[in-house]
């Protein structure tokens, strides 16, 4: 049974965490200009991004699936022990909330069912017809690829990818923002098939680093 099929569509995308002080955008100008080549900055951008292992985000977003759309916004926390979204109507109110941790994943409707998974992927696929790609979405979101291996890694000037394709997923970024002293996507497009999120994310949260967890140097095919 697929439940409130076009209103989850704008709804499953993006994320909120919850946290303290609001890192506020600030100008390109504030951040020092990057010295050296695309290259050599790509590879410092990743290093840099590789410390953030939590985060807040609330967003505005789109999505087109299986020749249907819809649009609302989303609240997204994200940790080293899952994931706590809320998913937001166009005009505010809560269509439905899903947390992800060790165990699973628990979707409650705005009815008040509970529907469980040990995966999100197959819990929005079965309830929604379509796959949230929630293995690989915190680091997307963050504007670095999964430490899987990715086909096609492209970046500008400054070591910032532009277009990352990985795990089925064609994904670009159109427009950057920057808080808490990082470079991170403001827009960015995801599209798989017969599948397309789009995200505006208007603020991120809570940025930080967790001990716990370790990098490892993404590895291209």
């Amino acid at each position: 049974m697929r439940i409130l099929y076009s209103s989850w569509l704008g709804i499953f995308s993006l994320l909120l965490l919850s946290g303290c002080a609001a890192l506020k955008p600030v100008p390109e100008s504030q951040l020092p200009t990057p010295v050296g080549s695309p290259a050599e900055l790509n590879r410092a951008h990743l290093e840099q991004l590789a410390s953030i292992n939590q985060f807040h985000l609330q967003a505005r977003i789109g999505i087109q699936a299986n020749g249907k759309g819809s649009s609302g916004s989303t609240r997204w926390r994200h940790n080293v022990e899952g994931n706590d979204i809320s998913m937001l109507s166009p005009v505010g109110g809560t269509v439905a909330k899903i947390i992800t941790n060790t165990e699973g994943v628990t979707l409650t409707t705005n009815d008040g069912k509970v529907l469980q998974a040990k995966d999100a992927e197959a819990l929005t696929e079965e309830h929604l017809g379509w796959r949230l790609p929630l293995q690989g979405l915190p680091d997307w979101a963050l504007g670095r690829p999964t430490k899987r291996i990715f086909e096609e890694m492209h970046w500008d000037n400054i070591g910032r990818i532009t277009r990352l394709k990985q795990d089925g997923w064609d994904i670009e970024y159109p427009e950057y923002m920057e808080a808490g002293g990082y470079r991170l996507p403001k827009r960015i497009n995801l599209r798989s098939r017969n599948l397309t999120l789009k995200l505006i994310i208007e603020r991120w949260d809570d940025l930080g680093a967790a001990t716990t967890l370790s990098a490892t140097t993404p590895i291209q095919k």
